[in-house]
Formats: structure tokens, C-alpha cells, sequence
């Protein structure tokens, strides 16, 4: 027996420093992140779509792969099915986490529990409760290592989502949710990735909040970039499926060492097969309905926050049309693509009004239209408006009238038209909510953008002196 032992003293001798090597031995992990996905099922202008973005992921055969929000939204392809091929192709390329970002909403939220409950992969968001199926991290493992992946939405959800989609959802403090998490993440982790569905100026507080969280993986700006804030590496690889973004992390052991980003263009590569036949069902699915003709133009429609735009002119001059309002006030930010010149499709349309929104009509009076145009920059009907963006932000609206060059009587009400997203306070237009009269027509304003397209043969696109704006 004394024999026995002291074989085993010096066996253990003799393996303690392969133990100690083994232990320290360097490892790395190659990450592959998305972020601001859009539903960009099929190539945009000839650039992304998800089977050529698939190529690229599956040519790097990453350790994790990760999103950082807003996956749905903004093409036909996943629109007209809120999301779902979306989540098919995620799920095919083995995702091991997203975080839930403001457009994850856009489609209500039965149809996201729907996409929660089809994906093989966890949805994020520490600071985002009521809607189930959404945990605050996971940890996932590569080459033995733990890696704990906590989600971070942006705190003014409900000013970039329709807030009819957010009954019972709350938003708490970001780095406060974080805080209440993290000593169990850390306890269960060897490295900590966020997922931070954010403005950038959210994604340094997080990182000088957190220097123990290495890597936050960004969504939201729609940014090609990679930034240092202390140790920690901020990654964000643009949107709509035109880059990847890849992280090489180097552990010595489980002791974090490095990260550094590398940024890939998904150019005109081969599709991949697999991914290709996943979306070929919802493409033929759309490709007649896209392809159908509704009018021509004879110029390029582009909208524009610092000039007369006479996209926003006739988008909305199709809703005042639809709703047969004195006014119509459109969000730009609702307005997501251009018109070429030539024939305008039913696609083209969609990609234009992307949302599922609604006309809302209501009253209000000429003191509360002046206070919601002092505020921002609006696409408008039957007003003449002039903003003069070099001044102080109580100043801006330097003159407004009706279309007639009648002025707005302060205490007269005016019969006026939105979206379901403004006429829920979105974008901070509490003046909305307090409208009198308010209905929802049940129209979307897609449709009503549709017939108003259908209804003229040409689109002479001319502005016409509605709206003028100083920049400098």
C-alpha cells in the first residue's frame, strides 16, 4: 500500500505541470455577429440577402454566432410572414443568441411569441419583461469555455415602436438590469458577451458600467464600426445583411487576453444551397404580388430631412386623400426607401411603407399642431410649413399655414390624420394622445398609398413650395 502511494506522488509529480500547461494553454474563439437584419431576405440593389450572408458565416465555421436585434421588418419577403423565414434561416445557421430589438414588435406581439416559440435559439433582453419567452442572458460554451450573453434593449421602446404592440411590456433601466444580473452571470461564465440593441452612446455607458464585459455585440445605429471604450471591444456590422462581423477572442485557459473585429462585406458570392431553399417558397410567395404595376414617375423620389421631399409629399397626399382630412402629418422615419424612376410596382411600394400601420384621424387645434411642428421635422399635407433647423429648438418653426395661406387659429380645431404609431405618442408626440375625436380608420397606410398610386398613371414627383428648410 505505502508502495501504491508513493507511485501515485510521483505520477502526480510528473503530471502537474501538463496539468498547469493544459490549463493556461491558449484558446480562441471565433464569433461571427449580425445585427439589423430588416428582414433582408433577398439582395437588396444586388448587395445581401440571407443565402449570400449564409455563405459568408458558414465559409469562417464560427464557435458562436450572434445577433444584435432587429431582425424583422423592412422587406415583403418577411413582412408579409411577420418575420418567420426570418427565423428559419437563423435557426438553419445555428444562432445561439439575438436580443430583442424596438422592430422584433412591428408585427404585434402573438406573432412574436410565435417566432419565439419556432426559434432554436434564446431571444435577450435583461431590461425588456412581459412578454414570455424572453430571458435577461444565457450561457452558451465553445472549446470549454463559458460564455455567459446578456441582452440590452434600448430604454425609449416605446418611442420607436407602435405602442399598440406593447400592452404589458415594460422597459426598465439598462444598466440597472444588467447590474441585477451579472453576479450570477459571472458566477456561471469564464467571459461575458452583451448584446446591446442600443444608440452607441448606450453601448459606451454599458461599457463603462461593466469593464468586466469584454465584448458588446451592437444593434440600432446601422453602423459599420468597431470601437474601444477601456477594454472592451464595441462591434456593430451595419444592416440589412451587407456585412458580417467577425471577433477573435483569445483566452489564455479561461482568462480573457484579447478581441479583436475584422468587418466582411457579403459581396456577390455564391448563395448557399440550404439557405436558398429554406426562402424560396416565401420569394415565389411574393414575387408576383411585388411585380404588379401600379403607376409610373419619370424622376428618382427620395426623402430628405433638409429640403422640400416629394416622396413625403406624396406619401402624404395619398393619406389625406384616404382619410379625407383638412391634414395629414407623417413620421419620416416611417418612409424607409426611394422610388426609381420608371414603373412603380407594388414591391416597390411596400419597401417604401414597410410597417403595418394605420390611419388614425382626429382633431386638433392649431395650438397643439404648432407645438408637435416646433418639435420635429414632419412629412405634410395641407399645410405650408418652414423650419429653420440652425436655431435654438423652441425656434425652429419659423411659419406655418394652412395650405391656402390661411394661418392656424390657436383655438380652432382641424381635422387631421396619422399613423397608429404617432397617434400613440410615438417619436414623443404626446400632443397625439390627447387629441380629440380620435378614431382608427382600420386602413393601412400601405393600402391607402396603393390605391392613391393606382389612381394617377404618372407621378410627376414636382415639389410644390409646401415646406421649406434652413440648414445653415
Amino acid at each position: 500500500m505505502v508502495r501504491h502511494r508513493r507511485w501515485l506522488v510521483v505520477l502526480g509529480l510528473w503530471l502537474a505541470p501538463a496539468v498547469f500547461m493544459w490549463r493556461a494553454a491558449p484558446t480562441s474563439i471565433v464569433l461571427i455577429h449580425t445585427n439589423d437584419l430588416h428582414g433582408q431576405v433577398s439582395p437588396r440593389d444586388g448587395h445581401g440577402g440571407l443565402s449570400r450572408l449564409a455563405t459568408v458565416v458558414r465559409r469562417f465555421h464560427p464557435d458562436l454566432l450572434l445577433d444584435g436585434g432587429d431582425m424583422f421588418s423592412g422587406s415583403m419577403a418577411s413582412d408579409l410572414f411577420f418575420g418567420k423565414p426570418v427565423v428559419a434561416v437563423m435557426n438553419e445557421l445555428g444562432y445561439r443568441a439575438v436580443v430583442v430589438g424596438n422592430h422584433e414588435f412591428d408585427h404585434g406581439l402573438p406573432e412574436l411569441r410565435l417566432r419565439l416559440r419556432e426559434a432554436e435559439f434564446p431571444f435577450l433582453s435583461a431590461n425588456v419583461t412581459g412578454v414570455d419567452g424572453v430571458r435577461p442572458y444565457t450561457v452558451v460554451t465553445a472549446h470549454g469555455v463559458r460564455v455567459g450573453v446578456v441582452g440590452v434593449t434600448e430604454e425609449d421602446l416605446r418611442e420607436g415602436t407602435d405602442p399598440k404592440n406593447l400592452a404589458g411590456v415594460e422597459v426598465s433601466d439598462s444598466l440597472e438590469a444588467v447590474r441585477k444580473v451579472l453576479p450570477d452571470l459571472e458566477a456561471r461564465s469564464d467571459f461575458i458577451v452583451a448584446l446591446a440593441h442600443t444608440s452607441l452612446d448606450g453601448q459606451k455607458r454599458l461599457a463603462r458600467a461593466f469593464p468586466q464585459i469584454h465584448l458588446i455585440v451592437a444593434g440600432d445605429p446601422h453602423a459599420v464600426r468597431s470601437t474601444r471604450v477601456g477594454n472592451t471591444l464595441l462591434v456593430e456590422a451595419g444592416s440589412r445583411a451587407q456585412y458580417v462581423g467577425k471577433v477573435t477572442i483569445r483566452l489564455s485557459g479561461r482568462q480573457f487576453q484579447s478581441a479583436t473585429s475584422e468587418m466582411i462585406q457579403v459581396g456577390d458570392v455564391p448563395p448557399d444551397a440550404a439557405v436558398a431553399a429554406i426562402i424560396a417558397p416565401y420569394e415565389s410567395a411574393v414575387a408576383q404580388m411585388a411585380a404588379r404595376k401600379l403607376t409610373e414617375t419619370p424622376v428618382d423620389l427620395q426623402g430628405t430631412s433638409e429640403a422640400e421631399s416629394p416622396l413625403y409629399n406624396l406619401v402624404t397626399d395619398a393619406m389625406r386623400e384616404a382619410a379625407q382630412t383638412q391634414i395629414v402629418l407623417f413620421n419620416v422615419g416611417a418612409v424607409r426607401a426611394r422610388l426609381r424612376r420608371g414603373p412603380i410596382t407594388f414591391g416597390a411600394a411596400s419597401s417604401v411603407l414597410p410597417f403595418d400601420d394605420t390611419l388614425v384621424t382626429m382633431r386638433l387645434t392649431g395650438r397643439q399642431l404648432k407645438r408637435v411642428l416646433s418639435r420635429s421635422v414632419l412629412a405634410v399635407s395641407g399645410l405650408r410649413v418652414a423650419w429653420d433647423l440652425t436655431a435654438p429648438v423652441e425656434g425652429r418653426l419659423t411659419r406655418v399655414t394652412l395650405s391656402s395661406g390661411e394661418p392656424l387659429d390657436d383655438a380652432t380645431e382641424y381635422s387631421v390624420a396619422v399613423n397608429d404609431f404617432m397617434a400613440g405618442g410615438g417619436d414623443g408626440l404626446v400632443e397625439f394622445t390627447q387629441a380629440a375625436g380620435r378614431e382608427d380608420t382600420h386602413l393601412k397606410t400601405l393600402d391607402a398609398f396603393v390605391r392613391y398610386l393606382e389612381s394617377h398613371p404618372v407621378i410627376t414627383g414636382k415639389p410644390d413650395g409646401r415646406v421649406t428648410i434652413r440648414t445653415r
